[in-house]
């Protein structure tokens, strides 16, 4: 039976009519379209207009010093003081946890334990944290994909259990396409214990194809683009 079932897949797929590959669409089999050689700014305008198709936010900054009034802003928005975040290193601005502490914000830097036990209770612990903070390891300026690469001081709840991701994203890390992004970062997906490409809040369809924001992730998302 299993055979057959796989013999007559493999005969239809030899009669299948593929849709053609537009030359436009940046999945193209004849290659990515987006300007190799955009500017930083034509990266930075496109990455923000991708995120926006997609539901996501995008703050450009001319100033790095402007990135704590924004992550204070949103903050304000759902009356939140905690955050779960990326160290110091992961996050890439040795100054801003004492901004933040300064402002009044606590910055959790949370370890899961081993025994099934503690983990429950570590999370039961964070459930109320409303905003998550991470940095990036690049972003995708042809699709607005953030680029996260998780290890030590890199945890994966920051961006994955609180329902609102402010994600750091310093304009040199900004990437025409995938195959730029991998090109420059051969090491990604072996340099840390999880590499994930992140495009717009969390998404999930049933059947019947009602969309629900939030449920497997972030319902909000927040990429900070700043010069650095």
């Amino acid at each position: 039976m299993k055979e057959q079932f796989l013999t007559r897949i493999q005969q239809s797929l030899r009669q299948a009519h593929l849709p053609a590959a537009s030359a436009e669409h940046p999945g193209s089999f004849q290659g990515y379209t987006f300007q190799a050689d955009a500017s930083p700014a034509q990266m930075a305008e496109s990455f923000a207009r991708e995120l926006g198709a997609l539901s996501g936010y995008a703050h450009l900054l001319e100033d790095s010093e402007a990135i704590v009034g924004v992550i204070l802003e949103i903050l304000r928005k759902y009356q939140a003081n905690q955050i779960i975040a990326w160290d110091q290193a992961g996050l890439g601005l040795s100054w801003l946890e004492r901004a933040l502490t300064s402002a009044g914000i606590t910055l959790t830097h949370h370890l899961l334990g081993v025994e099934a036990g503690e983990r429950k209770a570590a999370l039961a612990a964070l459930d109320g944290v409303r905003v998550g903070l991470t940095g990036a390891q690049g972003g995708l300026a042809d699709t607005g994909t953030l680029a996260l690469v998780s290890g030590p001081g890199r945890g994966r709840l920051a961006s994955l259990l609180p329902p609102v991701h402010i994600a750091l994203l310093p304009m040199q890390k900004l990437y025409p396409s995938l195959p730029a992004f991998l090109a420059a970062n051969p090491n990604a997906a072996t340099e840390g214990s999880n590499l994930v490409f992140i495009t717009g809040p969390s998404r999930t369809a049933d059947i019947e194809l009602t969309l629900s924001m939030g449920v497997h992730g972030p319902k909000e998302i927040h990429v900070i683009i700043y010069p650095g």
